[in-house]
C-alpha cells in the first residue's frame, strides 16, 4: 500500500506542476490541479491508514481510477478539439 501511495503523491505532485505550464488554457490548467489534488489525496490516505483491509484499499484505489480516467476522457475531447483546430488552420493556409 505505501507504494501505491508514493505513486499517487509522486504523480498527484507532477501533475500539478504540469499545471503550470506556459501556454495552458484556464480550463486544462484546473484540470491538471483537480487532477493533482485528487492523486495526492489518495496517496495521503494510504500514508495516513497503511492498516486499511484490501477490501478498501480496492474502494480508493477504483474511486481514483474513476476520477483519472473522467479527466483523462475530457483531455482527449480537448485534444481532438485542438488537433481539429490545427489541421483546418493549416489546410486554410495551404489554400491561400
Amino acid at each position: 500500500m505505501l507504494i501505491v501511495g508514493s505513486w499517487a503523491v509522486i504523480a498527484g505532485l507532477f501533475e500539478i506542476f504540469a499545471a503550470f505550464r506556459a501556454g495552458e488554457a484556464a480550463g486544462t490548467r484546473a484540470l491538471f490541479i483537480l487532477g493533482g489534488l485528487v492523486s495526492v489525496a489518495f496517496g495521503v490516505v494510504l500514508f495516513a491508514r497503511p492498516g486499511m483491509g484490501a477490501i478498501t484499499l480496492a474502494l480508493l484505489f477504483g474511486l481514483f481510477n474513476l476520477i483519472y480516467g473522467a479527466w483523462t476522457f475530457v483531455q482527449g475531447i480537448e485534444l481532438r478539439q485542438t488537433g481539429k483546430a490545427l489541421q483546418s488552420a493549416v489546410h486554410e493556409r495551404t489554400m491561400a
